[in-house]
């Protein structure tokens, strides 16, 4: 099983197996963003506006920072897809891991706090922040590294739900799938996170394709569920036969 997960290919049913959805958790986390709020994220000040997902200590977006910090690996020219507050792209650029940054977000709020944060952080003139859905707004661009924080809830349910955490039958996720590869320069990588929450068909079928590698997992105690990074290195990032 190991093996299967690293390499992108996870069991069906891994979800039901490892942490059943509580649909009373995840209202409680939704009701949890509406409110403003300050973190200090690698000595950054970032302004999580009500609505935004908040990057608190046990959230995805500090396990993915962690994990690109760990890897200290140059990003170069970055994109950053679902910006939120900015806080990804913002704390790599402080820490001298990405030279620039494009953020998007579909969000307007997003768009304007990212804004924000970045002239704060004495960062405006490394970043463009754009708003649109998806790859839309740099179509035709290529970059060095794609960083994407997915919205981890595939499963359709009768709770509340929320932009930043729900992608319902993992329409999003599929496109990005779909798109990544055209947006990324020789030699370059992407990095997103995945859950046993995810429709696990979607990241085997990408993986088949174009072959992907787990470099970070960890158990989200409070939410009862496994959150892991991939990267999926442009080199690989030809279509394999059959």
């Amino acid at each position: 099983m190991l093996a299967e997960i690293q390499s992108g290919r996870l069991p069906k049913g891994l979800s039901n197996l490892l942490s059943p959805f509580a649909i009373d958790a995840h209202a409680a986390h939704i009701q949890s963003l509406d409110r403003l709020a300050h973190y200090q994220v690698c000595g950054l000040e970032i302004e999580a506006a009500p609505g935004l997902y908040h990057p608190h200590a046990t959230s995805s977006s500090h396990f993915t920072l962690r994990t690109l910090l760990r890897e200290n690996r140059s990003l170069g020219h970055l994109l950053e897809l679902g910006c939120g507050t900015g806080v990804l792209s913002l704390a790599l650029l402080h820490q001298s891991l990405a030279e620039q940054a494009v953020m998007l977000d579909i969000s307007a709020e997003a768009i304007r706090t990212s804004a924000s944060n970045a002239r704060k952080a004495g960062l405006e003139q490394r970043t463009r922040i754009l708003q649109g859905d998806l790859f839309e707004p740099v179509g035709g661009e290529t970059f060095d590294t794609v960083l994407f924080n997915l919205p981890l809830m595939h499963t359709a349910h009768h709770g509340s739900t929320h932009q930043a955490l729900d992608d319902t039958a993992g329409g999003l996720a599929e496109r990005f799938f779909q798109d990544l590869p055209r947006y990324l320069k020789p030699g370059g990588a992407a990095y997103f996170s995945y859950s046993n929450i995810c429709d696990e068909s979607l990241l085997a079928d990408f993986s088949h394709r174009h072959p992907v590698e787990l470099v970070a997992a960890e158990w989200v105690v409070s939410s009862g569920f496994w959150l892991m990074v991939y990267r999926a290195d442009a080199p690989t990032m030809t279509t394999r036969p059959g």
